[in-house]
């Protein structure tokens, strides 16, 4: 046996010296990647290659050429890093494979090519023949598919219970932004319910859809018409959702519906113009404000205006990611002080943030969801997305910066219809 090390700058020179110097038939050993040279690990990288070539049977380089440049293909594949292990020295030759119709020969005494690196080849060889049979049985597949197709009055039955995509149900909610799990859940549940013609009929997929949305819907509008003890609310939530025009719109609203008996208290010092904006809405409509920037003069606040019907708290806007400040948030508001904290959301915010800002917010803890800009959204989808995810009822809805006009207590037929809104007109008769 001949053993020879080669470097060359790439793999397909490096195999042109093999063949030149070996020939054909000559088995790769290893290959892995050195640099060299004053540079030292920023000099130039060479591949070093390591062939070999055995002349003790003659009949494999006349017969089987094929098989020896396969092996040599294999080993190539297996040991072709950058950390292969060290060369064989030229004392301890490694044999090459025996043909194939002959039994395997022992290793030589010494050979590099010990019972392991053999038993590693055969396993090799296992796997080849394993995938084989995979790819051979995946692609018979189609054909026996296609042979126990079901029947064509319970395809689409079994394309919805397969969660597949592109029915027409399931276009329809991807359409208006809706989560791919509810979608699916939605897709399936319409799939069991409604007849096949059905399925093929808008008014009646759009009509099964509102009714399934309102059972879903939970929605915590604050009652006003019969308040026997003070109620006491505060808008919390990131920074610019409109915090502070909604809680106007809340009061403006109370003060046309019931009664004046309203006060205005602010935790908001943080925002430049923040207490100066309130303290407007609360000139225009004649209501007091207060300013706290401690929580025990929030206590002293509320026992001030214990003789006022509602009390709406203002707070300043947060991060989610700003922990301490949603902390400082949460000292204020201590169960005994009988605060509904509701967290106002834009409607516009990816949903991926929206949940972020739930997580975060929801140690104050939250009482119920406000969205704001539905106005500024083609798709609501977001609406039933929170829902599904938080759980948390859905109070009021705000639709521009109007005072008192843009605003809207939940309803569940109405979100639904905001949801998915239908080309056609009323659904239900």
């Amino acid at each position: 046996m001949q053993v020879k090390v080669f470097e060359a700058e790439d793999m397909a020179s490096g195999l042109r010296q093999v063949r030149r110097e070996l020939g054909p038939d000559a088995l790769i050993l290893s290959t892995r990647t050195i640099k060299n040279g004053r540079m030292g690990r920023l000099g130039k990288q060479h591949l070093e290659i390591t062939a070999a070539i055995d002349s003790k049977w003659p009949e494999e380089k006349t017969t089987r050429p094929d098989a020896a440049r396969s092996r040599a293909s294999r080993v190539y594949q297996q040991n072709h890093t950058d950390t292969s292990p060290p060369l064989p020295q030229p004392s301890s030759p490694v044999p090459a494979d025996p043909p194939a119709n002959a039994e395997s020969p022992q290793p030589p005494a010494g050979s590099s090519m010990d019972s392991s690196s053999r038993r590693e080849l055969d396993e090799l060889k296992d796997m080849v023949k394993t995938l084989a049979g995979e790819i051979s049985r995946i692609g018979s597949q189609p054909q026996v598919r296609q042979a126990e197709a079901p029947p064509r009055a319970h395809s689409l039955e079994k394309k919805l219970r397969a969660n597949r995509p592109s029915t027409p149900i399931e276009d329809i909610l991807l359409s208006k932004d809706i989560d791919n799990n509810t979608v699916k859940i939605l897709a399936n549940f319409a799939g069991e319910k409604l007849e096949e013609a059905d399925l093929l009929d808008d008014r009646k997929i759009y009509s099964f859809l509102h009714d399934t949305l309102e059972d879903i819907l939970t929605v915590n509008t604050p009652d006003f018409r019969s308040i026997s003890t003070q109620k006491r609310m505060a808008l919390i939530g990131p920074t610019g959702v409109g915090k502070t025009t909604t809680l106007a719109k809340i009061a403006a609203k109370y003060l046309a519906e019931k009664s004046n008996s309203i006060a205005f208290i602010t935790v908001d010092t943080y925002r430049i113009a923040a207490v100066e904006q309130l303290k407007v809405y609360g000139e225009i409509m004649h209501l007091p404000v207060e300013v706290v920037i401690t929580p025990q003069q929030l206590i002293e606040a509320l026992d001030k205006h214990r003789d006022k019907e509602l009390i709406l708290i203002d707070t300043a806007g947060r991060s989610p990611q700003d922990s301490l400040g949603i902390e400082e948030i949460q000292s204020y508001f201590t169960p005994e002080l009988d605060i509904e904290n509701y967290l106002v959301l834009s409607a516009t915010t990816r949903d991926n943030e929206l949940i972020k800002i739930f997580a975060q917010f929801e140690q104050v803890p939250v009482h119920g969801t406000i969205f704001t800009k539905i106005d500024e959204c083609t798709t609501l989808g977001v609406l039933l997305n929170m829902q599904v995810h938080a759980g948390k009822p859905l109070s009021y809805l705000t639709n521009g910066q109007r005072v008192p006009e843009d605003i809207l207590e939940a309803d569940k037929k109405q979100v639904a219809h905001l949801i998915l809104p239908y080309a056609g007109g009323i659904v239900h008769e």
